[in-house]
């Protein structure tokens, strides 16, 4: 017998729902309800690089209020424009903050770690790998991310599985 195929039940995310992807098109069409998971990954692929380019608005706050950990205001990445990276100290700091952050701003990934990857002498970046439970029914899959921070921009680049 067959199998049927099997339908992954994920709404996409509030701005996924917004992006008009076709606007000379005046009706959207229903399969947006349950997207593809390859449409899934690239939506979260998308997010992690908004998420790691981001800077947060506020950067500490008082132990009174530790409920802000998990605001928008704390949604990002602390300014790191004017660390030195060159140790391995502060990488490794930078690397336990991405991972702290998408664990704490990505509701979609579960079982996040973040590893520093060896990069090339004389490379202007600091690699990272993302490693995470992407959470879709029927199962969670395993899902990988390649994370390129160019040192010389301090911008994040993240690629997909």
């Amino acid at each position: 017998m067959p199998r049927a195929p099997i339908e992954y039940s994920l709404l996409p995310s509030v701005l996924d729902r917004l992006i008009d992807h076709d606007p000379k098109v005046s009706t959207e069409p229903q399969s947006g309800r349950n997207p593809l998971p390859a449409q899934i990954k690239e939506s979260v692929k998308r997010d992690l690089e908004w998420l790691l380019n981001s800077k947060q608005l506020l950067a500490d706050w008082p132990e009174d209020f530790q409920h802000l950990s998990r605001s928008m205001l704390t949604y990002g990445m602390p300014d790191f424009s004017s660390s030195t990276l060159s140790s391995a100290n502060h990488q490794d700091k930078l690397r336990r903050t991405v991972e702290e952050a998408i664990a704490r701003f990505e509701p979609r990934l579960s079982r996040v770690s973040v590893t520093t990857v060896e990069g090339r002498e004389f490379d202007r970046s600091l690699r990272f790998r993302i490693d995470a439970m992407l959470r879709v029914d029927p199962a969670p899959e395993p899902i990988t991310f390649d994370s390129v921070l160019q040192l010389t921009t301090r911008a994040f680049v993240v690629q997909g599985d």
